[in-house]
């Protein structure tokens, strides 16, 4: 005993079909260029970033290299980050956010800073700007390359192996 599909079955099918091509099709590529949504390769991407920065934190333990900081004042260090350069070119505080990351004193100051701001969004009057960033990549974008050569001399006097 085979059973024909109804009309209205046959409507709710087709519109599930549209709604599934819609989003699969338009939607889902608008989210993946928005940086809304993750693709493949950047998820593959951030739990590869995410065993790394393991690794170079059990290295730096081992070698006695800990935070100068608690992690409570580096995460207030990397929202003041943040805030100081959150809004592009519109109320930055370039001079204090490169004031900010040279507070590090050592490498593993320097890899849970970064872990601590995460992946930021950037804002042009309060609407989204690209995608959303890193540490490094809010301080390449947004400081002169002056002002990243300067963070990164002061790295080096503090015999540091990061650089921006």
């Amino acid at each position: 005993m085979a059973e024909t599909i109804t009309p209205e079955n046959k409507k709710l099918l087709t519109s599930l079909g549209i709604a599934i091509a819609a989003y699969l099709l338009v939607v889902k590529p608008i989210f993946r260029a928005l940086g809304l949504q993750k693709t493949p390769e950047e998820l593959a991407k951030a739990k590869s970033d995410a065993v790394n920065i393991a690794d170079i934190q059990k290295n730096l333990s081992a070698k006695g290299i800990v935070l100068s900081k608690t992690k409570a004042e580096w995460d207030i260090i990397a929202d003041t980050i943040y805030n100081d350069l959150k809004y592009s070119a519109l109320n930055d505080n370039k001079a204090d956010a490169g004031y900010q990351v040279t507070r590090v004193k050592n490498d593993a100051d320097i890899i849970y800073l970064i872990q601590s701001f995460g992946i930021r969004q950037e804002n042009i009057f309060g609407i989204p700007n690209g995608s959303p960033m890193t540490l490094p990549q809010f301080i390449t974008s947004n400081l002169s390359q002056t002002n990243i050569d300067l963070i990164n001399d002061n790295y080096n006097r503090k015999q540091m192996s990061f650089k921006f």
